[in-house]
């Protein structure tokens, strides 16, 4: 029998008024350990049973939702496609390699050369600038990235 009030089943309910008459009445310390910790499976219990009434809406909330990712994720699927064409990225490479060919040329340290050449081909890389966006606008920092701060003294967008 469930409680349609509250969603509980009425014997749990029952159950914990009883321990919690219980604990009232013990006569000893360790009779009010023991309902106490009988007291708190039943709430455990009970907020099992609630929990698993949540999981019933999942479905539901699936449905609207699915609509509504696929009507995101279609045209992000599309963007990067096309971000990383085989020309787009034939040319990345090119421009990476020439990067790094003209820093080796001056005469600077390969390894030196290397570590620029990364910061460079990240630099470039649009995909990942967007999955970055992307990510810190779930974590909700993203704006930080792309949104100019306005300093007070300039008003220029200029820190």
């Amino acid at each position: 029998m469930v409680d349609e009030k509250v969603g509980v089943p009425k014997k749990l309910e029952e159950l914990l008024d009883e321990l919690v008459e219980g604990i009232r009445n013990a006569q000893s310390m360790e009779e009010v350990e023991l309902l106490k910790k009988k007291a708190e499976i039943v709430e455990d219990l009970i907020q099992t049973y609630e929990g698993d009434k949540d999981l019933e809406k999942i479905p539901a909330i699936m449905d609207k939702v699915g609509d509504m990712m696929e009507d995101i994720l279609k045209p992000l699927k599309e963007l990067l496609n096309e971000l990383y064409s085989p020309e787009r990225v034939q040319a990345m490479g090119r421009s990476v390699a020439e990067f790094y060919k003209n820093l080796a040329e001056a005469g600077m340290d390969k390894d030196a050369a290397l570590e620029l050449t990364k910061e460079y081909m990240d630099a470039i890389n649009p995909g990942k600038k967007l999955m970055e966006m992307l990510s810190g606008m779930i974590r909700g920092g993203g704006h930080s990235q792309w949104i100019p701060k306005i300093s007070k003294e300039s008003g220029d967008g200029e820190e």
